[in-house]
């Protein structure tokens, strides 16, 4: 029987130990669990930044392939956009865009951009098909080429049928050749043919919306 006492005695530091270890669980498992939950976002958070900074790479050297486009974008130009968007992006998630383009494949990139900050893109490729659409969905943005076909103001087109019966969902143009010298169409929200400049447009315009 004093056997048995002493190799009790001998484990009690230990089950006083284990004890310690399970009340310390319980008493933080919640911040333990936001902390790991937060480290996860942050990583998640830099992955997706790095993809957002890919796509706009990949939107610009699509740019360089053509001769007309002449689109350059200086480094610092593209730290300070991303930078904006990592700050903003609650602002981003689940915001509903309407891109208009009757080539929606020369924006794949930027809208692999845009849905890699969790906003939602819907693609249509004329000013009807637009018009449709915008009678039946709510858009925070749209997004429209100028270009369309044989006409050169197909753009304005819809922007002037569109302000009938909507005067303030912001339409911002993203085109391949921008002469600043016409500078922005009337009612519009923007005009641009760069994808940082594009980016802090849609920004631009979803803070006005939300605030």
């Amino acid at each position: 029987m004093q056997e048995i006492i002493i190799e009790f005695i001998k484990i009690i530091p230990s089950i006083l130990w284990f004890g310690v270890i399970i009340t310390l669980l319980i008493l933080f498992y919640t911040p333990l669990r936001n902390l790991l939950s937060n480290l996860n976002e942050f990583k998640a958070l830099g992955v997706e930044m790095s993809f957002v900074k890919d796509t706009m790479d990949a939107a610009l050297k699509l740019a360089d392939k053509s001769p007309k486009w002449k689109v350059e974008v200086p480094q610092a130009d593209r730290e300070r956009v991303i930078a904006r968007a990592k700050k903003h992006l609650h602002i981003l998630k689940n915001a509903q865009i309407l891109w208009i383009d009757d080539h929606p494949e020369n924006n794949r990139n930027e809208m692999r951009m845009f849905q890699q900050l969790k906003a939602q893109v819907d693609t249509v490729t004329d000013t009807d098909a637009a018009l449709a659409i915008l009678k039946e969905n709510k858009y925070d943005v749209i997004l429209s080429d100028m270009a369309r076909g044989d006409r050169s103001d197909a753009g304005v087109d819809f922007l002037q049928k569109f302000r009938r019966r909507d005067e303030s969902t912001p339409v911002i143009f993203y085109v391949g050749v921008f002469d600043k010298k016409r500078g922005t169409p009337p009612q519009s929200f923007g005009i641009t043919n760069r994808p940082d400049e594009l980016l802090h447009l849609v920004l631009d315009a979803l803070e006005r919306k939300k605030y």
